[in-house]
């Protein structure tokens, strides 16, 4: 009996000294939750999300926005970007987006031309990557064989809820003055569906404004000699080339894109858009008359 006692006393005494020692670590763990939760606080107030949201001066959009194009520079307009890179952007991205938020855009601001600075949709990207494929082995020696130029888009301000936009890719070879020597444009209508989306159609596709290099003008029509009325002719037609394609009925309608264009932003000089249904997303700045 004695033993017994004095083995339940044992077992009393170390669930007091178990207890006493679990009293004294609780704080620890609750100071540990702290400081986790003092490190992930840090960690937003670091972001640029953050930033935005903590300060919406015009001065805390300027500097969004001059962060988000200084992320850009040598994505070759997003065909070079890596997966940091795309990160980046996407982050800097939406700290611009959160500007703005759900307030309806101004659309009178699309009015202009805007130039596009990069891109994730999938059906821009090859084309920007051809820039790289058709690189000349011997640059300086031998000219690329294919150049992507520069890509714009070119808005009327809605009227009633509708208005015109026209997507605007130049393209070079060696026979053609440069990136620009060729404009291929798509024009589209779209209608205003709400305050942030528009509704694209596409309507027809262009092929003009054709710059032929001095290489090939020589070519045609020699300087030293005297020019035959064909050989102005061909310089004329070359010059005055233009090739329309309309979209006339539903089956070259359901091939060729457009649809829903979610704009997530737009002032004076920015505009950022995401195609619903390609997918991708766009930041185009505005060029100056």
């Amino acid at each position: 009996v004695m033993q017994a006692k004095y083995s339940g006393a044992g077992r009393v005494g170390r669930v007091n000294r178990e207890l006493h020692r679990t009293q004294h670590t609780v704080p620890t763990t609750h100071t540990n939750t702290h400081s986790h939760a003092n490190q992930a606080s840090h960690s937003w107030n670091d972001s640029p999300a953050s930033k935005a949201t903590q300060d919406s001066s015009p001065a805390g959009l300027q500097e969004a926005k001059h962060a988000l194009l200084e992320a850009l520079l040598d994505t070759d307009r997003g065909s070079k970007a890596t997966q940091y890179q795309r990160g980046l952007i996407e982050e800097r991205q939406v700290a611009v987006e959160q500007y703005q938020g759900l307030e309806d855009l101004d659309y009178e601001r699309l009015n202009g031309l805007w130039q596009l600075q990069y891109t994730t949709a999938l059906d821009v990207l090859p084309i920007l990557a051809a820039n790289a494929f058709f690189k000349s082995p011997l640059p300086g020696v031998l000219p690329d064989a294919f150049q992507v130029g520069p890509i714009y888009q070119r808005f009327a301000a809605p009227v009633n809820g509708h208005g015109k936009v026209d997507n605007i890719i130049q393209v070079g070879t060696p026979l053609l003055d440069g990136p620009q020597g060729l404009t291929l444009t798509v024009k589209a209508s779209y209608e205003v569906k709400s305050g942030h989306r528009l509704l694209l159609t596409f309507d027809a596709a262009n092929v003009g404004d054709v710059r032929i290099s001095e290489g090939l003008e020589a070519f045609l029509a020699p300087a030293m000699l005297p020019r035959t009325s064909i050989q102005q002719a061909a310089l004329l037609a070359l010059k005055q080339f233009k090739l329309s394609v309309p979209f006339r009925n539903a089956s070259q309608m359901a091939g060729r894109g457009g649809g829903s264009y979610q704009m997530t932003f737009l002032d004076q000089d920015l505009m950022i858009g995401r195609p619903s249904d390609l997918g991708g997303t766009f930041v185009l700045t505005k060029v100056k008359a």
